[in-house]
């Protein structure tokens, strides 16, 4: 059985392993991993897809390598997998860029200002030293796959270069000692006898707080409420925020879990002020969902939230992304994007940036309904200087 607290890819460190085809990104997977994770051929373009394997990094914490396929590919494949592995920078926190000895290192500027570890391979055979005084003044790593030296030598830098945050989803809104009501409505998109992973998350992180978490759906929520002495917050599903809103009580204060992740994995702020374009002329609209699961009946993002904005705005045209699908950011007069937990923080700012880049508003699922709900402003944000609106 799989453990609720184990760690999600989106909440890992993700490293990317990086270079042109056949300089040794499989090999390097395998040899960090300590598993035949990938296959090693010296086959031109043998990897396709990125890979993925996840592992713990000891005085670290939780990681997630990825593989991905070589650039330079000129086989049948080639700007396919090329595009893919483009597609995978968004979402990297450090790269490890694997030399080789034509290498040109044009994809370089595309890594922006992330950590790059510079790699070469094959210095248990003597073939890499070459690679490795052409590349001298890039201070690169010579990995020898005969022990875990260059192992534990890659390790380290990756904990020197990269300075973790410390994030959470609840910030300043549980203390402990708290009591929190989580109002959690069940729908078909949610997969039977689970719940969600935002909801897991948020509880798992009240109980390690020392506060206290009473669960409820729509149906018995007036009488959870009632039995309670006290209630320090209510976090609802974002779906049910203005049911929820007209039933608590009047001193208590009130957010969701949308909310929350709209701080955990992105930019708040810009999210909030997205939001006010809703009050004026929008012709454009994008709603982009991280998960790809197929839409269903009152699906949030392709049925609520449409139907929602087509109350105040019923000429606007409404276009759907989902997971990895591209996006024409400068397109759209509004971007409103899923809570993102299938996303890692990375890969969230980093279309925030391409937003704002492009000029255009973007905000999230929970932070849009509140406001075409008649109700952000009296809501609890989850920000470190306490800055909540008037209820």
């Amino acid at each position: 059985m799989t453990s609720i607290s184990k760690t999600g890819l989106s909440e890992r460190v993700h490293i990317g392993i990086f270079g042109k085809t056949n300089s040794g990104k499989s090999t390097l997977l395998n040899y960090l991993t300590g598993q035949d994770t990938a296959i090693v051929s010296p086959i031109e373009g043998t990897t396709t897809d990125p890979i993925r394997k996840a592992m713990e990094i000891t005085d670290f914490g939780p990681v997630v390598f990825i593989d991905t396929a070589g650039t330079a590919d000129e086989t049948k494949l080639g700007k396919e997998r090329y595009e893919k592995t483009m597609a995978e920078i968004d979402k990297v926190d450090v790269f490890l860029y694997v030399l080789s000895g034509d290498d040109d290192l044009g994809i370089i500027s595309k890594f922006k200002d992330k950590p790059v570890i510079y790699l070469v391979m094959k210095m248990d055979t003597g073939d890499g030293e070459q690679i490795l005084r052409d590349f001298e003044e890039k201070n690169p790593i010579g990995v020898d796959l005969s022990s875990t030296k260059s192992r534990d030598e890659i390790f380290s830098k990756i904990k020197a270069l990269y300075k973790k945050e410390d994030l959470t989803i609840t910030k300043n809104l549980v203390k402990k000692g708290d009591m929190v009501v989580l109002v959690m409505p069940q729908d078909a998109a949610a997969p039977k006898d689970r719940i969600i992973k935002p909801q897991v998350m948020t509880i798992r992180e009240i109980i390690d707080k020392g506060a206290s978490a009473i669960c409820s759906d729509l149906r018995n929520f007036e009488n959870t409420i009632a039995s309670l002495n006290k209630i320090d917050l209510i976090i609802t599903d974002s779906q049910v925020f203005r049911e929820v809103y007209e039933k608590k009580p009047r001193d208590v204060r009130l957010t969701s879990f949308s909310v929350l992740f709209s701080a955990f994995k992105g930019d708040l702020a810009y999210f909030v002020e997205s939001a006010n374009v809703l009050d004026g002329a929008i012709k454009n609209i994008l709603i982009a969902e991280a998960c790809s699961h197929p839409p269903i009946d009152e699906d949030i993002g392709s049925v609520k939230i449409p139907r929602l904005i087509k109350k105040t705005h019923p000429d606007v045209s409404i276009d759907f992304a989902r997971g990895n699908d591209p996006i024409a950011y400068e397109k759209y007069d509004l971007i409103i994007a899923c809570g993102s937990c299938m996303f890692n923080r990375t890969h969230v700012l980093n279309r925030v940036a391409r937003a704002k880049e492009a000029g255009t508003p973007m905000t999230n699922y929970g932070i849009a309904i509140a406001k075409l709900g008649g109700i952000l402003e009296k809501i609890s944000l989850p920000e470190e200087n306490k800055k909540i609106f008037d209820r």
